[in-house]
């Protein structure tokens, strides 16, 4: 009795320490603080400062006010429950803590407080997990086909953006700083792919912000992939385009904490601006395990963070996502959504195709904006842990275009050195292969080095629009065997509303496509671009017949997405379970006391983190007793003695007890993952039923069935009243399968009276869910 009791215990303060949430304390001012720039920035961010006429005595830099952290420190502090102060930022003015609903009621009651903010992020890394195991060949290929010097350095990846004509100029980024924020960068100060990094003392500083130190070169190797399309070499091939820059290495991501990750990202950011970056490459991101669709607008922390840093000189590259092939998401993560983050989604690897990844996502963001802004290859070419430090696999996911145009970012301000944050963020889309031309799939397409190196010419006329008066025609000016047209409807505010990627066989002068209805019209073709206002449309939306040219592939009409707002959820349920005694009062049962309970959940999330629930059920407990022992339910039903303890002689021996019942609970989200994305979970309820005529005691004699005994107990009135019940319940999920307890409280405190007798009051077993978290 004594261990069921402690392990109860134990399990109910381990709900306890998971009550503990993280929150940012917002701070009113920075009343008495004082700040000198020239100490607390490196050179390198005084110049970038001074070029993108920011303010270096922003009271953003200053400091917190150091007795406002003492008075915080000194609430949440308790090495035993493990709430603490975890991190800090000046740009916010705030404080993130780790704290007890009790301790946070504290906090708000302190002077210097503007609000707190609960925490419920998840960072997660942009790759495509899911595609990590397919084929290594993928873009093995993709070198063939040239015969350039420059380009026999360059992977394919570096090709598809015309890094030769980078290399042509000797641009490889060289005094740049890249700031590269992932989970870890095992093998980086080992790995042959960044021996010229090492040997060059170009890794200027790193920090591990889980861990508060300055070892990175372990943990995730996320981090050593995505550096790897920055600045990796294979032999003499170049995989990423900013061989010769400066790197800032920064763990901000862990599996274990995933609450912590955005208050880490959002430190690594002020880390950066103070440590001289120019560019920071984050494949990381927020998405469906810690937001609804309607919320990826450029408002969430970190996304404002991202702002914040283009304002202070500093060109933020972020991953879209991989949700493009989720249909319950498909669109982009925070924070590629915010204004100034260059948002960057992914293609696949081909060097003569233009096709959007399957995994990459859509844009716009959910107040309407152009996003992605960019894109590239998808699936790249990169180191890869391993005892030989020479291993290099092709890995996917958006994670890795990012890094790409990152690298390329550097050589591009490389080249025009002059070029504010903002300035570089719109060169790089104007450098795009589609541009002006721009779509939710690809964005401005591919940025390309002849733009920032004076190489490019200007595009030539390749079609015109003739329009009759039942349609609109793209007529070519010369003849092509194979061509490709990006062609989308806006309305005049600028708002897509539809667009695809047409790819046809055999169009010539004597050949046109057909359009009917749409508003605005533009086409890209061959690098040219082309816009057509539609006159006298009835339909705005845009649809296309090809006669008489022969369609090759068409892709990409846009699909409309609703934007998610949350809401209720329904599960089903089915819980198996066994009563256990918990007191000397109770009468007695075997171990395996079956108890069995069905039904559905509904759940209303108030957020990603938390929800209340209200659920309905069916329930069965079989209380069975020991064979050879007389218990005090034998004496009140007058079982015959002979009858229990001859050999064989009880074949059943139990109480059937049927329930129908209503349960009030909180869900606390504790951690995302699994396959209905519902994520560790812990359950706390109430719960009512009432129980219904099942119960029976039956005795009976081997073979002989006059002796056979049934009695219903709700008649003899040998139990106590449990017509109507009522309890605690509790369940710990991982997705779809956990454990569950549940405690009846009716009764408690009350002596058994003689002619009764009291069932064991506790059960536990296993839970069994179906269902799907918005």
């Amino acid at each position: 009795m004594k261990k069921i009791l402690l392990i109860a215990f134990a399990i109910i303060s381990s709900f306890q320490l998971h009550a503990q949430s993280h929150y940012w304390v917002m701070l009113t001012d920075k009343a008495g603080t004082t700040f000198d720039p020239y100490s607390y920035f490196d050179q390198k961010a005084i110049e970038r400062y001074r070029l993108n006429n920011a303010d270096l005595y922003d009271i953003t830099n200053y400091p917190l006010n150091d007795s406002y952290v003492q008075q915080i420190d000194a609430v949440v502090t308790d090495l035993q429950s493990g709430t603490e102060i975890f991190g800090q930022s000046r740009w916010f003015n705030a404080v993130a803590v780790t704290a007890t609903p009790d301790q946070v009621a504290r906090i708000q009651q302190l002077p210097f407080v503007r609000e707190v903010v609960m925490l419920e992020a998840n960072m997660q890394l942009a790759e495509s997990v899911e595609r990590r195991a397919e084929s290594n060949n993928v873009a093995t290929d993709l070198q063939s086909g040239t015969d350039s010097a420059l380009n026999a350095h360059l992977h394919a990846q570096l090709q598809r953006m015309g890094g030769k004509y980078f290399r042509a100029k000797g641009i490889n980024g060289k005094g740049i700083r890249i700031a590269i924020f992932d989970g870890g960068f095992p093998q980086v100060n080992t790995h042959a792919a960044f021996k010229h990094v090492r040997d060059e003392h170009r890794i200027i500083k790193t920090w591990n912000f889980p861990n508060k130190k300055e070892d990175v070169y372990g943990w995730n190797s996320h981090g050593l992939m995505t550096f790897g399309c920055i600045a990796g070499r294979e032999g003499d091939v170049d995989l990423g385009m900013a061989t010769g820059a400066e790197y800032l290495l920064a763990r901000t991501e862990i599996e274990a904490e995933p609450f912590k990750e955005e208050v880490w990202w959002q430190m690594a950011v002020e880390w950066a601006d103070k440590n001289g970056a120019q560019i920071i490459s984050s494949s990381l991101g927020y998405g469906k395990d810690r937001y609804y669709t309607k919320d990826m607008n450029g408002q969430s922390y970190v996304a404002k963070a991202g702002n914040m840093a283009a304002r202070k000189g500093m060109l933020v590259c972020n991953s879209a996502g991989n949700e493009g092939d989720d249909n319950k998401w498909r669109t982009i993560i925070t924070p590629s959504d915010a204004d100034s983050v260059l948002c960057v989604g992914g293609l696949d690897p081909s060097l003569t195709d233009y096709q959007r990844t399957s995994f990459s996502s859509f844009g716009p963001s959910a107040d309407g904006r152009q996003k992605p802004n960019v894109t590239a290859f998808a699936w790249a070419r990169s180191a890869n842990t391993g005892k030989s430090n020479e291993e290099y696999h092709v890995v996917p996911g958006t994670s890795f275009s990012c890094p790409l145009v990152a690298g390329f970012a550097a050589c591009a301000l490389q080249a025009k050195p002059g070029l504010t944050a903002m300035q570089l963020f719109h060169e790089i889309e104007k450098s795009a292969d589609l541009y002006p031309y721009c779509d939710y799939s690809y964005g401005y397409g591919v940025p390309q080095a002849d733009y920032f190196t004076g190489d490019r010419k200007p595009a030539k006329p390749t079609f015109k629009f003739v329009q009759t008066d039942s349609s609109l025609t793209i007529v070519p000016l010369k003849d092509y065997k194979k061509c490709r047209i990006f062609i989308k409807n806006s309305n005049p505010s600028g708002e897509i509303i539809n667009y695809q990627k047409i790819e046809l066989e055999d169009f010539t002068k004597d050949k046109s496509l057909i359009l009917s209805g749409g508003q605005i019209i533009t086409a890209q073709m061959d690098g040219y671009v082309a816009e057509y206002t539609v006159k006298n449309s009835n339909n705005a939306f845009l649809s296309t017949n090809y006669f008489p040219a022969v369609v090759f592939k068409t892709d990409e009409t846009h699909f409309s997405y609703s934007l998610d707002e949350g809401g209720a959820i329904k599960e089903s349920y089915y819980q198996l379970g066994i009563a256990l005694n918990t007191s000397g009062d109770e009468l007695s049962t075997r171990i395996w006391s079956p108890a069995k309970r069905i039904g559905i959940r509904q759940i209303k999330h108030l957020s990603k983190a938390y929800g209340l629930g209200f659920a309905i059920e069916y329930g069965h407990t079989s209380f069975r007793f020991d064979k050879t022992v007389a218990n005090h339910l034998d004496t009140l039903m007058a079982m015959d003695d002979d009858l229990r303890w001859l050999d064989n002689g009880v074949i059943k021996h139990k109480v059937n007890l049927g329930e129908l019942g209503i349960e009030l609970f909180q869900r606390i989200r504790l951690r995302p993952c699994g396959v209905f994305h519902n994520g560790w979970h812990w359950d706390l309820g109430v719960y009512g039923n009432w129980a219904f005529n099942v119960y029976k005691l039956k005795g009976e004699h081997s073979g002989d069935v006059a002796s056979t005994r049934k009695q219903t107990l709700r008649n003899l009135n040998a139990l106590a009243d449990y017509r109507w019940n009522y309890g605690i319940t509790t369940r710990i999920t991982r997705d779809w399968i956990g454990l569950y307890a549940r405690y009846r409280l009716n009764g408690i405190g009350k002596d058994v009276a003689a002619d009764k007798v009291l069932m064991p009051r506790l059960e536990v077993g296993i839970n069994l869910s179906i269902g799907a978290l918005r």
